[in-house]
């Protein structure tokens, strides 16, 4: 397994939060390897053994054909505690043609990648995996990179050409009728889904399954939103936020997230507040 993680902009520095995220990782995972691409390097990057890729050094055919045909980098999201910059839905969908470039060059094998948001909670080997590329499905019409697989070259360079062929053969009032919302990496990753591009990780408890992933749902009743929401909210939208507000999950937090007797791997925490949970 090697991490390689992003944060794609034009002017902002790494978010603080991003910090604790990575030093969980490092000491969960002493000997991994963990690349991060920016356009700065973070101050403690040394220290945690980090890889710093200079994502100006990225380009790739792919990546100018989604900026050519992309149509949604106008969204943003005011008013939160950590403000999205205009362009934020472009950028959140531009590391992963980032990632697709970097892992081709590479040719890398077994790569995880995950948000800045999210605190994992174990080595990476106890993950089982295939030689397909995994995601998390969160809701009817979305599912999220928040933690990922990507086992080899091709099948990110698939997703990313299956990104570019959606946004070109149909129209922005198509897509956005289609998927009941504004379309994002999200939403078109859950079209990935449904064409079996990407699998998805198991993100509920059953007899079979050790572990679970948290798409958001789970950091988000427990550490609440950054949009103001205290801990105890549930999306009514989200898979898991509608059987947690049902009273058929319980979800708790024990030095590591569990829901039920499950243990949760990862927690998106929406709110930033990330040092809650380590």
């Amino acid at each position: 397994m090697r991490i390689v993680n992003t944060f794609i902009s034009e002017t902002a520095d790494i978010p603080d939060y991003t910090e604790i995220s990575l030093r969980q990782a490092r000491k969960l995972n002493p000997d991994l390897i963990i690349d991060f691409i920016s356009l700065r390097p973070a101050d403690y990057f040394d220290e945690l053994y980090i890889n710093w890729i200079d994502q100006q050094t990225i380009d790739s055919d792919l990546l100018n054909e989604f900026r050519s045909v992309c149509w949604f980098d106008r969204h943003d999201t005011p008013n939160t505690t950590y403000p999205s910059p205009v362009g934020f839905w472009q950028k959140t969908a531009e590391r992963i043609y980032y990632l697709q470039e970097y892992i081709s060059r590479l040719d890398l094998k077994n790569v995880i990648h995950f948000e800045n948001d999210v605190l994992i909670y174990d080595d990476l080997d106890v993950i089982s995996t295939n030689n397909q590329m995994m995601a998390i499905p969160m809701s009817a019409n979305k599912s999220t990179f928040a933690f990922s697989y990507i086992p080899d070259p091709k099948t990110i360079t698939s997703l990313c050409t299956y990104f570019n062929w959606l946004l070109s053969h149909y129209g922005e009032a198509k897509l956005t009728s289609y998927m009941r919302d504004h379309i994002s990496e999200m939403s078109m990753l859950n079209l990935a889904m449904s064409e079996k591009l990407v699998q998805p990780f198991p993100t509920l408890p059953t007899q079979d399954q050790s572990l679970v992933f948290d798409p958001g749902s789970y950091g988000q009743f427990l550490g609440g939103t950054n949009n103001g929401h205290d801990s105890g909210f549930t999306d009514p939208e989200h898979f898991i936020g509608k059987l947690i507000a049902e009273n058929k999950l319980e979800v708790r937090f024990e030095g590591v997230p569990y829901v039920n007797d499950t243990k949760i791997f990862n927690l998106h925490i929406h709110s930033k507040n990330l040092q809650r949970f380590v």
